[in-house]
């Protein structure tokens, strides 16, 4: 049921009407063009193909819930997300964008009570192999990937604007493994990375062994504390 059949039916103001589209997961949008998506809508459903560019303007009461999702992709797609509003709690800092990329990839946000947009949930899919060139591919706001495959050429560190970006969820995960390496490979990237007695590290490096049907390869598994990335588990490369 849309908005303008509750408020005929039931007479329901706009926050009746958001609340309750959250609490049942009705009211959805479908989305194909560049543009701003609907605050009166709980779900924006994605369809990108080739480079959108997508706008959320700031929540208007404390609560207001948002649920964005990709549900189709093609032709290189890359569809960014700009949020007005990001929560910048420490803990909860949400990033103020998000590239759509594949299918699945989806945002969960919330308005906490000084009207920031905080991510509640974030849904990763994708990374294909070779995504990322390390020391090349600019990572800033390629923050919904599940997988980041490494390509190592020689010796070579993804630093600044090419390193591993932050969550904005507490409990996102992700992978790192090496897809290709060439020339006496040694690779590394930078984040904010914490081991397994929290102890603070700005470099996931010694990476060079490719992951195959054979070979576990050098690979990590990360998930995001809200401060940074805690390693649940790794192979081959090293922290420090």
């Amino acid at each position: 049921m849309d908005q303008t059949r509750l408020n005929t039916v039931g007479n329901f103001d706009q926050t009746t009407i958001n609340q309750l589209a959250a609490d049942t997961g009705s009211l959805v949008e479908a989305i194909s063009a560049s543009g701003a998506l609907s605050l009166g809508v709980y779900c924006s459903e994605l369809t990108v193909a080739a480079t959108l560019a997508f706008t959320l303007a700031a929540p208007t009461y404390a609560g207001q819930k948002k649920l964005i999702r990709c549900v189709a992709a093609t032709s290189t797609p890359l569809g960014t997300l700009t949020i007005s509003s990001p929560d910048t709690v420490t803990g909860f800092v949400c990033s103020t964008t998000f590239t759509f990329t594949d299918v699945g990839q989806a945002i969960w946000l919330e308005a906490t009570a000084g009207l920031k947009w905080r991510a509640t949930r974030v849904q990763r899919a994708g990374g294909a192999a070779n995504n990322v060139v390390v020391g090349t591919t600019v990572l800033t706001g390629l923050n919904l990937w599940l997988r980041y495959c490494l390509s190592v050429t020689g010796t070579v560190s993804s630093t600044g604007t090419s390193a591993l970006p932050n969550g904005s969820a507490v409990g996102e995960r992700i992978i790192i493994t090496n897809s290709t390496a060439a020339l006496s490979p040694i690779g590394s990237i930078d984040g904010t990375f914490i081991g397994m007695i929290n102890e603070a590290y700005t470099h996931l490096g010694a990476i060079g062994v490719v992951a195959s049907a054979t070979v576990e390869g050098d690979t990590a598994i990360l998930e995001w504390t809200g401060s940074a990335w805690s390693v649940l588990t790794q192979n081959g490369c090293t922290l420090s």
